[in-house]
């Protein structure tokens, strides 16, 4: 009798978990695309997501458990598909 292995590769769950305390826990992350103290744009397989606030600090980021955390304080938090394109012109007068 043989012995059948397959290997079954996973996506990574995506999640954020936030805690109102200035702590936001992303999972799933396969990116991260830019992060300043105003804005962290990072990518979850096919969407993004852009979180906005004040004090925004990365923390911690494994990318081999596709895991992030941002310390901060949250304003808004856009989960889009694909890549959104910021133009210059909204950057400068934010």
């Amino acid at each position: 009798m043989s012995q059948i292995t397959s290997t079954v590769t996973t996506k990574p769950q995506r999640s954020v978990t936030i805690d109102f305390d200035s702590n936001i826990v992303i999972n799933g992350i396969t990116n991260m695309i830019e992060s300043d103290d105003k804005q962290i744009v990072a990518t979850l397989g096919d969407k993004t997501l852009i979180i906005t606030g004040e004090k925004l600090n990365v923390t911690s980021l494994d990318t081999a458990r596709y895991v992030c955390t941002v310390s901060g304080s949250l304003i808004t938090l856009k989960y889009v598909k694909g890549r959104q394109k910021t133009s210059l012109f909204k950057r400068i007068f934010k």
